[in-house]
């Protein structure tokens, strides 16, 4: 997570806020601890593993540490068995979020630019991926629907990590006017806005959600699943749709060890939390042991 050659390979010249150096004690913690059990640990990776799953992946979201096993169905099971937890002390996570905002701590990179003087208002915000998913997960003609809907009261936000061609192409479909530059601070604009249009694998969809604005998705169906974030994006979007308060969600959820999410700040026993976690995971893990076999067993001579 804090590897330098990593960090160039994956986002270049752009740096990690300093509010996610908390997080280097989880991580070294989980990685010592993770020795323990039959399973691996790879950090930022996305894979379809069966429920007897080889890998737990982890990553930053919304300034927290979060982990869940490389298969679809134990992720999303988890997020509902957290929800559900009875034994948990339910935490304000909802309220530190919206402390990150004000202190200008959502950013995930360094050095985000204020230009909200050069723009006015606008009460709609399309939050968009970086160059390498933008064409790839996003549905452009739910974009050219944003568009039509609200003509000039939008503005489409380009992530850092987007290619100068691609801010162009936007330009060109959307008119220049409603492109926000891709340096921007992003939440200046997400606070203003009353509707934000995001996708699955952006923190925006929590922080939009802590901040009670109506959230909608602008993903290409079959892409969903694919992403870190989407075993706890889904669920805020379930709580939009079925007009449920998505902050008690948050707060339920992220507050159980069963949710795979970790945050020195707000748990302050984070330790026994990653440690309940790895144990209720690799439990579920078990009951899957036998359910489909990689290579035929060998016969004893």
């Amino acid at each position: 997570m804090f590897n330098e050659k990593e960090r160039r390979n994956r986002i270049g010249p752009l740096h990690k806020n300093d509010v996610l150096n908390p997080l280097r004690e989880v991580e070294k913690y989980l990685i010592q601890k993770i020795k323990e059990y039959p399973t691996k640990i790879s950090y930022d990776v996305i894979a379809l593993e069966m429920p007897f799953f080889e890998t737990i992946g982890y990553t930053e979201y919304g300034t927290c540490f979060i982990m869940a096993p490389l298969n679809i169905d134990i992720k999303m099971a988890q997020m509902r068995e957290a929800y559900e937890d009875p034994d948990t002390k339910i935490l304000d996570y909802a309220a530190y979020f919206i402390k990150n905002i004000k202190k200008q701590n959502a950013n995930k990179y360094k050095n985000r630019k204020s230009v909200g003087t050069n723009y006015p208002d606008a009460g709609h915000l399309v939050v968009l991926p970086g160059s390498n998913k933008l064409k790839e997960k996003t549905c452009l003609n739910k974009l050219r629907y944003i568009k039509d809907l609200h003509d000039t009261d939008v503005y489409f936000k380009p992530h850092p990590l987007t290619k100068h061609v691609l801010v162009g192409e936007l330009k060109d479909i959307f008119r220049d006017e409603t492109v926000l530059p891709r340096d921007a601070d992003l939440y200046e604009f997400l606070e203003k806005a009353h509707t934000i249009y995001s996708t699955h694998i952006s923190e925006s969809v929590l922080y939009a959600s802590v901040l009670e604005k109506e959230i909608e998705p602008i993903d290409v169906f079959n892409q969903v699943q694919i992403g870190s974030f989407y075993h706890i994006n889904h669920f805020l979007f379930e709580c939009q749709a079925h007009k449920r308060d998505k902050s008690e969600w948050i707060n339920k959820t992220f507050s159980s060890f069963k949710s795979g999410v970790i945050n020195p700040t707000v748990d302050i026993e984070w330790k026994s939390k990653i440690d309940k976690y790895l144990k209720y995971i690799h439990d579920k893990r078990q009951r899957y042991e036998h359910w489909y076999i990689i290579e035929p067993r060998k016969k004893r001579k």
